[in-house]
C-alpha cells in the first residue's frame, strides 16, 4: 500500500509542477475516472463509488459498469475523499485525492473480500503520467508559488513552462509561446476570455491573489479551443468552502533595495545618452479577503479587496545643446484598488452555478519632468491613461446522468482605452537635431495622442460531454460579440516636428517643419462564432486517440455596420494519439497535429475600415504663429511632396479587402515520450514544429495597379497610385482581386482588378519554429521538490506575426513589414523571439517544518540583432526612412549583426511560518529577484542609417547604432506578510 500512497502524493504535486494537461483546454473543472477490481485483478461491476469534497461537502455517487469503470466529470477542483463499496467486499477508501484545473485523476481501486481477516484502508494507483492526453504545458497552483520565487503576474507564471520566452519590452511584460508573437496568446479566467482583442497584446489585469491555479497551454489544444496561434494562460480563481476563512496579505517592494539598470553614456558631447541612475520604483500591494459558506454545503462566497500603490520614475534621453544638458523623463502613479467576488451555488449535487465579478479599473497619472544640468524640474504636463473595467461571468454546470452533462456560460469583459490630459487642446511639438537624430519634446503638451475608447467582449458558450462506450465526446458552441469604440487624434489636432541644424551649437537653426494631421475613429463590431466536436477514444487498454474538428467564422464590420471582412467555414483538425508503452500508466509516447486560426484583430477595423486621416506636409520654417505653444506659420515653401497615407475618406470594403483573402492560421506537429523514473521523479522529451501557413497583412498595391491599368486601357494612373494610395488587407504572395472606384473614365463605378502575385512583388510570409524540450520533475515529498527544463529552439522566417518587435509596432495585421516589397528585401532570418537555448530550474526545500527556501533560475541565449537603414533602390521603401534591411546601402539580412549577450537570473526566497494559535497562520517572506544583480544588455538600438541624413542614398551612420536600450531587470526585493484566520 505504501507505493499507492507515494503515487498519490506524487500526482498531487506533479499536477502543480508541470504534467502535461488533459484534452479539455479552457474548462476550469476537473475529472476523476477509474476502475474497481479485486485484489486478484478481476474487474468488479456494480460497485458504488462515492466522492466527497472535503471543503464544500459536495457528494456524488456512481455505479461501476460491466468493466468496473466509473467516472465523475465536471468536478470543481479541490480535495476529495473516495469510497468504493459493494456487498461481499470490504470498503476501499482513498483520502485526499486532488482534482486540479482541467485535471484528469485516474484511480485504480482494489477491493478485498469479506473473508479477509484484517480490514485495510487501501490507496489507489495515481500515475504522474496522463496516458490519455496529447496536449502539452504545465499546471501551476498557489502551493507552488508559496514555495518558489515568482513575480506576481501571468507572464512570470507562463515563463515557467518550457518553450516560453520573454517578449520585446516595447509591448510590456508579455510572453512569446511556441515561436508566436506576444499578440497571439489567449488569457482566460474561470472560462471567460480576457484577452485584448484590439491588438492581441496582453489582457485584463485582475488582482493576483485571487488566483488558485494556472494552466499554461503550449500546444496540442483540443478542438474546443481556438482563436490563438501562440499559447493559452488559463486561470481559475479561489472559491469559498464550509469553513469560514479570512486574511490579510501585504506586499512591499522598496526602492531603497532596488538596484538601477546599467547606464549607457557616450563620451562625445552632443551624442544620445541613457542614464538610468535616476530611475525609481516604490510599490506596495495589500488585500483583505474572506471566504466561507452562506448556506452550509450549498452556497459559498469568496471576496477580495485589493488597494495598491505603484510609483515609478523613468529618466529618458539626454541631449547636449546650447542650453547645456537637457534630460527628460516621466513618473507614473497608480493608486486604484482592484476587487473580486465569487459565489458558488450547489443547487443540487449535480447542478452548480458559479458567478465571478472582478474589477481592474485604474487610472495611471503620468507626470513629465525635465532637467537642466542635472537639476530636475516638474513641468505642467500631466497625462492620464484609463484602463481596465468591470468584468463578470456566470456558468451553470449540470450532470444530466452518468453519461451526459452540459454547461452554459455568459460573460462580459471590458477594457477602458482612454488617454487624456488637461493639455489636450495643445498640439504635439518635437525638435529633432541633425547632429544626433534625437527627438526632444516641448513641455506644452502631455499625451502624444488623445484617445477616447473602450472595448467590450460579450461571450456565450455551451459545452456538453457525452460518454458512449469507449468514447468520451465533448461538443459545443462558442460565440463572441466584440465592440471596439475608438476616436484618436494627435493632441491639439496636430503634430509639428522641427528640424534643427545644430552642428554649430552656438547658432542652432530651424530649417524645416513637418506637420502631421491624424484622425481616426468610430464604433467597430466583430463576431466570432465556432462549433466543435472532440472525441477521446480508448481504442485499446494502451492506446487513446484524441480526434477533434472545429469550425470557426470571423466577421468584422466597419464604422457603418457593413461587413468589412468575413472569413467563415474554417475547418481545423485536431488529432492526437497516446500509447501507454508498458501498459502500467507510467510511460507514454504521443504525437499530435493541430491547425489553429486567428481572427482579424479589431485594430484592423479601426485603422483600415475607419475614415482615417493620416497626412504629412513639409515646409520651410517661417516663424511661429504662436511661439508659446510652438505652433508654426505654415507659409514657407514646401520642401518635399506630401505624404498621404489616408485622406479621410472611408473606402468601401471591396477597395480594402482582397476578395480572395484567406484566414491567418498555423499548423503544429508535436511528438514526445514521458516516463516515471520512480515514485518521485519523471522525465520527458518532446519535439515541436510550428509553421505559420497563412498571414493576413495590409500591403500597398500601387506599383501593380499602375501596370494593370496600363495593360487594360486605363492609361497612366501613377498620379493617383503614387506608392501609398491603396493599402489592401490580403495574404502575401497570392493573386489578388480588389476593387477601385478611381480609374479614369469609370465615373466612380466599382471596377475589380485581378493582380497577380508576381506583379504585386511580395514574397511569402514565413514563420517557422522548431524545438526540443527535455524536462525533469521531482514531486514534493514534504521536504523538497525540483523542476528542470532545457529547450533548444529555432524561430526563423521573415514575419514575426501579429506584432513587430523590430519597430515596437502593435498594429496587429497592419505592421509596416509588408507595406512595400522593398521592406521585405533581406527580411528572412532569425526572428526577434528566437532564443536558441533555454534552461529553467526551480525548486524548494523545507529546512524545518516552518522554514522553506525556494529558488528559480532562468537562462536564455540572446536575441538576434539587426541593422535598419534606407533602401537604396526602392523609392517607396525609402519613404519609411530607416526601416529596410540595409545598412549604408548594403543589404543587411535579418539577424546578421550577431546577438545580444546570453543572460541568466537567479531568484531566491525564504518563508517562515509563525505559530500564533489555533486556526491562525502568519507567514513572513522575502523574495530577492536577480539576486546576483546581473545586468546584461537584452536589447540594442538597431537604426543604422541616421534618419536625419539629408540624402537617403548617402546616409550618415547613426552614432547610436548598437547602443543598449534595455537591460535585465535589476535586483529588487519583495517583502510579504500573509495572515489567515
Amino acid at each position: 500500500m505504501l507505493q499507492y500512497k507515494r503515487s498519490a502524493a506524487a500526482f498531487a504535486v506533479a499536477l502543480s509542477l508541470g504534467v502535461s494537461a488533459p484534452v479539455f483546454a479552457n474548462d476550469t473543472n476537473g475529472f476523476i475516472q477509474g476502475n474497481t477490481a479485486e485484489i486478484s485483478g478481476a474487474e468488479i461491476s456494480g460497485v458504488t463509488v462515492t466522492i466527497t469534497n472535503v471543503d464544500t461537502g459536495l457528494v456524488r455517487t456512481v455505479t461501476t459498469d460491466a468493466n468496473g469503470d466509473f467516472r465523475f466529470p465536471l468536478l470543481p477542483p479541490g480535495i476529495y475523499n473516495v469510497v468504493a463499496e459493494k456487498d461481499g467486499f470490504r470498503n476501499t477508501i482513498q483520502e485526499s485525492v486532488k482534482v486540479g484545473i482541467s485535471g484528469k485523476t485516474n484511480l485504480n481501486m482494489k477491493l478485498a473480500g469479506d473473508d479477509v481477516e484484517r480490514i485495510e484502508v487501501t490507496g489507489s494507483t495515481i500515475a504522474m503520467v496522463d496516458v490519455t492526453s496529447s496536449s502539452t504545458g504545465i499546471v501551476v497552483d498557489t502551493v507552488t508559488l508559496d514555495r518558489v520565487p515568482v513575480p506576481r503576474n501571468l507572464t512570470s507564471v507562463a515563463l515557467l513552462a518550457p518553450g516560453t520566452t520573454q517578449g520585446d519590452s516595447a509591448f510590456g511584460d508579455l510572453p512569446s509561446i511556441g515561436g508566436a508573437s506576444v499578440g497571439e496568446n489567449g488569457y482566460y479566467i474561470n472560462g471567460l476570455n480576457i484577452t485584448n482583442f484590439r491588438t492581441g497584446v496582453g489582457s485584463s489585469e485582475p488582482p493576483f491573489d485571487m488566483y488558485e491555479t494556472f494552466e499554461v497551454k503550449t500546444g496540442g489544444y483540443s478542438a474546443e479551443y481556438g482563436r490563438v496561434t501562440g499559447g493559452v494562460i488559463n486561470a481559475k480563481t479561489k472559491s469559498g468552502s464550509n469553513e469560514f476563512k479570512a486574511g490579510v496579505n501585504v506586499y512591499w517592494e522598496p526602492d531603497a533595495l532596488r538596484e538601477q539598470k546599467s547606464s549607457y553614456r557616450r563620451t562625445t558631447d552632443g551624442n544620445y545618452r541613457i542614464d538610468n541612475t535616476g530611475d525609481e520604483k516604490d510599490s506596495w500591494d495589500a488585500n483583505v479577503w474572506a471566504s466561507g459558506a452562506l448556506i452550509e454545503d450549498k452556497l459559498f462566497f469568496y471576496a477580495l479587496f485589493n488597494p495598491r500603490s505603484v510609483e515609478e520614475k523613468f529618466v529618458g534621453e539626454q541631449q547636449i545643446n546650447s542650453t547645456g544638458l537637457v534630460q527628460n523623463g516621466f513618473t507614473e502613479t497608480d493608486e486604484d484598488a482592484f476587487w473580486v467576488a465569487k459565489v458558488d451555488w450547489y443547487a443540487t449535487e449535480n447542478n452548480i452555478l458559479e458567478v465571478t465579478v472582478f474589477s481592474d479599473e485604474r487610472s495611471t497619472e503620468i507626470q513629465t519632468f525635465d532637467s537642466t544640468d542635472g537639476v530636475f524640474t516638474t513641468d505642467s504636463r500631466v497625462g492620464y491613461e484609463d484602463e481596465g473595467g468591470l468584468n463578470y461571468t456566470a456558468k451553470w454546470t449540470s450532470i444530466i446522468n452518468d453519461d451526459f452533462s452540459i454547461s452554459a456560460q455568459y460573460g462580459v469583459n471590458k477594457q477602458d482605452r482612454t488617454v487624456r490630459s488637461e493639455l489636450d487642446a495643445n498640439p504635439v511639438a518635437y525638435f529633432t537635431y541633425d547632429s544626433t537624430g534625437a527627438f526632444v519634446p516641448t513641455s506644452t503638451w502631455a499625451g502624444f495622442t488623445v484617445e477616447q475608447g473602450d472595448d467590450k467582449r460579450e461571450v456565450i458558450r455551451i459545452d456538453a460531454d457525452w460518454y458512449i462506450g469507449d468514447h468520451s465526446i465533448r461538443f459545443g458552441y462558442d460565440y463572441e460579440n466584440l465592440t471596439a469604440s475608438s476616436y484618436t487624434i494627435n493632441s491639439g489636432g496636430a503634430y509639428y516636428l522641427y528640424y534643427v541644424n545644430d552642428d554649430d551649437l552656438a547658432n542652432e537653426e530651424i530649417y524645416q517643419v513637418r506637420h502631421r494631421d491624424y484622425e481616426v475613429g468610430g464604433d467597430f463590431d466583430s463576431e466570432n462564432i465556432a462549433f466543435y466536436v472532440q472525441d477521446q477514444w480508448q481504442v485499446t487498454d494502451d492506446l487513446v486517440i484524441n480526434a477533434g474538428i472545429r469550425n470557426d467564422s470571423f466577421e468584422n464590420f466597419n464604422a457603418d455596420g457593413e461587413t468589412f471582412v468575413k472569413l467563415d467555414n474554417l475547418w481545423a483538425l485536431r488529432l492526437g494519439a497516446v500509447w501507454d508503452v508498458r501498459g502500467d500508466g507510467e510511460t507514454k509516447a504521443w504525437a499530435s497535429f493541430g491547425r489553429y486560426y486567428l481572427p482579424v484583430a479589431a485594430n484592423t477595423n479601426i485603422r483600415l475600415a475607419g475614415a482615417e486621416t493620416y497626412t504629412q506636409e513639409y515646409y520651410e520654417f517661417d516663424g511661429y504663429a504662436d511661439e508659446s505653444l510652438f505652433i508654426p506659420n505654415l507659409t514657407g515653401d514646401k520642401t518635399q511632396p506630401d505624404d498621404v497615407f489616408a485622406n479621410g475618406e472611408a473606402k468601401s470594403p471591396a477597395e480594402l479587402v482582397d476578395q480572395n483573402i484567406d484566414a491567418m492560421y498555423s499548423d503544429e506537429f508535436i511528438a514526445g515520450y514521458q516516463f516515471q523514473l520512480n515514485d518521485e521523479w519523471s522525465m520527458a522529451i518532446q519535439g515541436t514544429y510550428r509553421e505559420l501557413a497563412t498571414t493576413v497583412e495590409d500591403m500597398a498595391i500601387d506599383a501593380a495597379v499602375i501596370e494593370w491599368a496600363a495593360a487594360n486601357g486605363y492609361g497612366d494612373v501613377s498620379g493617383i497610385w503614387d506608392g501609398f494610395h491603396q493599402y489592401v488587407l490580403t495574404n502575401p504572395n497570392v493573386d489578388m482581386r480588389i476593387g477601385t472606384t478611381e480609374l479614369p473614365g469609370t465615373n466612380g463605378e466599382l471596377v475589380y482588378m485581378d493582380l497577380s502575385a508576381e506583379d504585386l512583388g511580395y514574397p511569402d510570409s514565413v514563420r517557422k519554429y522548431a524545438a526540443v524540450d527535455f524536462t525533469f520533475q521531482r514531486a514534493w515529498d514534504g521536504v523538497w521538490m525540483f523542476n528542470a527544463a532545457y529547450t533548444w529552439s529555432h524561430n526563423w522566417g521573415n514575419n514575426e506575426g501579429f506584432v513587430r518587435s523590430d519597430n515596437g509596432q502593435d498594429d496587429a495585421g497592419l505592421t509596416t513589414l509588408f507595406d512595400q516589397p522593398g521592406l521585405l528585401d533581406g527580411a528572412y532570418g532569425d526572428l526577434p523571439n528566437d532564443r536558441r537555448h533555454q534552461v529553467k530550474m526551480y525548486g524548494a526545500y523545507a529546512v524545518t517544518e516552518d522554514l522553506t527556501l525556494g529558488a528559480n533560475l532562468q537562462f536564455w541565449t540572446g536575441k538576434p540583432v539587426n541593422a535598419f537603414g534606407y533602401h537604396p533602390t526602392d523609392k517607396f521603401a525609402q519613404a519609411y526612412d530607416s526601416e529596410s534591411f540595409y545598412a549604408g546601402g548594403e543589404l543587411a539580412p535579418r539577424g546578421s549583426r550577431g546577438r545580444t549577450s546570453s543572460y541568466y537570473s537567479i531568484d531566491v526566497s525564504a518563508s517562515y511560518n509563525i505559530d500564533i494559535g489555533e486556526d491562525q497562520t502568519l507567514v513572513v517572506r522575502a523574495d530577492v529577484f536577480n539576486v546576483l544583480n546581473n545586468d546584461k544588455v537584452t536589447e540594442v538600438y538597431e537604426i543604422y542609417d541616421s534618419e536625419s541624413s539629408q540624402d537617403p542614398l548617402d546616409p550618415d551612420v547613426d552614432p547610436n547604432y548598437g547602443t543598449p536600450t534595455q537591460w535585465q531587470t535589476p535586483r529588487y526585493v519583495r517583502f510579504s506578510v500573509n495572515y489567515t484566520f
